[in-house]
């Protein structure tokens, strides 16, 4: 361990234990959660005789619980223990997957939703950003960009894994089993966490006096627009435009497994749907390394490239060209479009308007892309379900990416230079 006071390098320092707890959270519990809640929707749907979109609902009770209970939590990791929060966040998981896994009606799956909206409240916004800048005065953003591609590798792996479970086993002893695996990061989370480096005597990893004051000269040197003059242009509301239109085209990803066993070929291959989910997973990784790398440098034409890959993909899914290899291209080109808006959305926001207030305005941003990913599976789910049919739900994310590639266009045009 460091024992020094300093933030020296040369030691061990336990921020990296609070990072290894992270990656671990976001591998199991938030993986588990999120990445892999669609793989169950198909055979819910018939054990229960609930529409496949009706099921879909949970997506959106779930970003509605985050929603709910974000401010609450914030202040409460604030002023609390962080092992009490993370492990409280990874115990809210494994209750969630214990309520889902004796499942008997729509209600009783929806209120497992809400609760796993909880935990991912805590695991996914809260713990990795604020944990990781307490602990890394630098390279604070790489590590954050480890935790958080975790979530995708952990789709890839557990996607797949739980398709087999599903099959062997059943869902509800699969939700049992993906319960048992969340509960293994709770020892990581006490023993492994701490709240602030202060509370073991250190600094920050990378802190010296001299880096301190280089900071604290950068911020008050910070350039861009006020938040409150950024909240009348029309950038901004184009920014909130795009971000809604880009968050009602993430709810496929849960319906991939859905759709999939709509087909024929699933038939032959009762494990298609969810090597397909795994595949997207992939995709979604992919761009988050990509996009992580040249999305600062090209952030317009990075965004435009991705929604229109992920055209691309749902055209492939609704054109009737359902051989395998064309499923898992639509599944990667799909994919790599649902990762976008975790990196590019703060991006774009800080291009079009600077470090000046950028919290303030980026938290404005978020709220869209919350209420868009909320409210899409309400629609969505519900137009399935009328239809009987998902190719209603892929022509609408089809002419809702294009115009977000419209809205890209106008916000390069109109986004003042002086802001960065």
């Amino acid at each position: 361990m460091n024992k020094t006071n300093d933030g020296n390098e040369r030691h061990f320092h336990f921020g990296y234990m609070v990072v290894i707890t992270l990656i671990l959270t976001s591998f199991l519990p938030l993986s588990l959660g999120l990445s892999c809640a669609g793989l169950f929707f198909p055979a819910i749907s018939e054990d229960l005789s609930v529409g496949k979109g009706t099921l879909g609902y949970y997506m959106s009770v779930l970003w509605l619980a985050t929603i709910v209970f974000l401010p609450f939590l914030g202040r409460l990791f604030n002023g609390q223990d962080a092992r009490l929060c993370v492990g409280g966040g990874v115990l809210i998981v494994v209750i969630a997957f214990v309520w889902l896994s004796f499942t008997r009606t729509l209600w009783h799956f929806l209120m497992g939703a809400f609760l796993m909206g909880i935990g991912v409240a805590i695991l996914l916004f809260l713990a990795p950003s604020t944990l990781i800048n307490r602990w890394f005065f630098k390279r604070a953003g790489f590590l954050l960009g480890i935790v958080m591609c975790f979530t995708g590798i952990g789709g890839v792996v557990w996607s797949y894994a739980g398709g087999l479970l599903i099959q062997a086993i059943g869902w509800s002893a699969t939700y049992l089993v993906f319960a048992v695996m969340s509960a293994l990061t709770l020892p990581a989370a006490v023993l492994m966490v701490r709240s602030k480096p202060d509370d073991i005597g250190v600094k920050p990893w990378g802190w010296t006096a001299e880096a301190e004051e280089a900071a604290a000269e950068a911020a008050s040197n910070m350039t861009g627009i006020p938040a409150s003059e950024a909240f009348r242009m029309p950038v901004f509301f184009l920014l909130l435009i795009n971000t809604l239109l880009l968050n009602f085209g993430m709810y496929v990803n849960a319906m991939i497994p859905s759709y999939i066993s709509t087909l024929e070929i699933s038939v032959a291959i009762p494990l298609l749907g969810a090597t397909a989910s795994s595949v997207a997973m992939a995709g979604q990784t992919v761009a988050k390394l990509v996009l992580g790398y040249v999305g600062e440098k090209r952030p317009y034409i990075s965004t435009a490239v991705g929604v229109g890959l992920g055209v691309v993909g749902l055209v492939l899914f609704v054109s009737g060209l359902h051989q395998v290899a064309f499923i898992y291209a639509a599944a990667f080109f799909y994919g790599f479009f649902y990762g976008i808006t975790n990196v590019m959305n703060p991006i774009l926001t800080k291009r079009s308007f600077g470090n000046l207030e950028y919290p303030k305005i980026y938290s404005r941003i978020a709220m869209a892309s919350s209420i868009g990913s909320m409210t899409s599976g309400f629609i969505w789910g519900a137009l399935i379900d009328a239809t009987g049919s998902f190719n209603a739900m892929f022509y609408g994310v089809i002419v809702m990416m294009i115009l977000a590639i419209v809205c890209l266009g106008i916000i390069s045009r109109l986004a003042p230079k002086t802001a960065y």
